[in-house]
């Protein structure tokens, strides 16, 4: 079971390592945009999309080098698949938590299309399992959790549409039930407090990509010997938590 002290240390670290997620709140700053080409993807221009999802996101935060000539179908694949979904759907999905799902208020129906939405936008050419996980991440950041090899390989899980909706169960769910046991707030909530300055909230899908991140897949980068989180002492509130 993870404990909420050990996300917080993961985020701690990951905050450190990443200097801040710099790159993760230049995308942040389009929320309110991409919130809205969730709820209607064929009102926005592909420009847009392209700019924020494919460059901002993929290439500049996320990693993935996305080749030039393959963003704008990507853009234009994404826009078609999640125009797919009707208006309720797609409001319905960005309104879900990964806490939702650990509360059993994640029905088939929505695995259904959480499945069938990963497994189209895996067809599109340039997107493979990490980057599908990503985008739906940066569409639906309440819900999707994101993965990459060494976290499949770990969690022994199918890189398609229905071994997704299995690692959004578990452990996805799983994990966030037992960090959110007994606390007053809400993990995500404590933590964005605690490491980010005031206005700047992750979801506690975030955090736990963040502590897989931490833990499985960068775990052999990340050596607590030569960490500069070492050179001064963690803050009291973290060191308070270290046996949550």
């Amino acid at each position: 079971m993870l404990t909420f002290g050990e996300l917080a240390w993961a985020a701690y670290i990951y905050a450190i390592v990443t200097k801040g997620d710099k790159d993760y709140w230049e995308v942040e700053k389009c929320r309110d945009s991409l919130d809205h080409f969730v709820k209607a993807p064929k009102a926005n221009g592909l420009d847009s999309i392209e700019e924020v999802v494919v460059r901002r996101f993929l290439n500049d935060w996320g990693g993935c080098r996305i080749a030039e000539k393959k963003i704008p179908g990507i853009a234009k694949g994404i826009t078609e698949e999640l125009g797919k979904l009707g208006t309720a759907e797609r409001n319905s999905l960005g309104a879900l938590s990964i806490r939702d799902v650990a509360a059993g208020r994640f029905s088939e129906d929505t695995a259904a299309r959480i499945k069938n939405l990963y497994d189209a936008i895996d067809d599109i050419d340039g997107c493979g399992p990490t980057v599908v996980s990503k985008i739906l991440f940066v569409l639906f950041p309440k819900l999707c959790m994101m993965w990459d090899g060494p976290i499949r390989e770990h969690w022994g899980t199918t890189d398609n549409g229905q071994g997704y909706v299995g690692f959004l169960r578990h452990p996805g769910a799983e994990m966030a039930k037992s960090v959110s046991l007994g606390r007053r707030d809400r993990p995500e909530d404590y933590l964005s407090r605690r490491l980010y300055a005031e206005g700047k909230r992750k979801t506690l899908a975030k955090y736990l990509d963040e502590y897989l991140w931490t833990k499985i897949t960068n775990i052999d980068q990340i050596d607590e010997h030569d960490m500069p989180f070492n050179l001064l002492p963690p803050p009291e509130w973290l060191t308070s938590l270290a046996h949550s």
